[in-house]
């Protein structure tokens, strides 16, 4: 869970960098395309959008105690649908023959 919310940051800050780059690269050849300015801001504006909510999620996962378990508790409920890890299986494949 720690590193989808640093995952997510990482690529909000990527996403920042390109917008940010764009707007230096225009404003350095001087170039006046409308279009090119508004695909750079709403680039910028969106990734601090993201970091936003990327860091109040990770701060309110963080408080419920998430990332102290490996796992969420969900996702442990499909590992309790067996008792037993392989006997399952293996009695589709061999069935146990009666013995007299």
């Amino acid at each position: 869970m720690v590193f989808l919310i640093d995952a997510a940051f990482a690529i909000a800050l990527v996403a920042l960098a390109l917008g940010g780059a764009l707007l230096y690269f225009l404003k350095v050849n001087k170039v006046h395309y409308g279009f090119c300015k508004f695909i750079a801001y709403f680039v910028v504006v969106l990734a601090f959008i993201a970091m936003a909510c990327t860091f109040y999620y990770g701060t309110k996962y963080w408080f419920q105690g998430y990332y102290e378990k490996p796992m969420p508790t969900a996702k442990h409920e499909l590992f309790k649908k067996y008792t037993k890890p392989m006997d399952h299986k293996m009695d589709k494949k061999y069935p146990q023959k009666e013995e007299y």
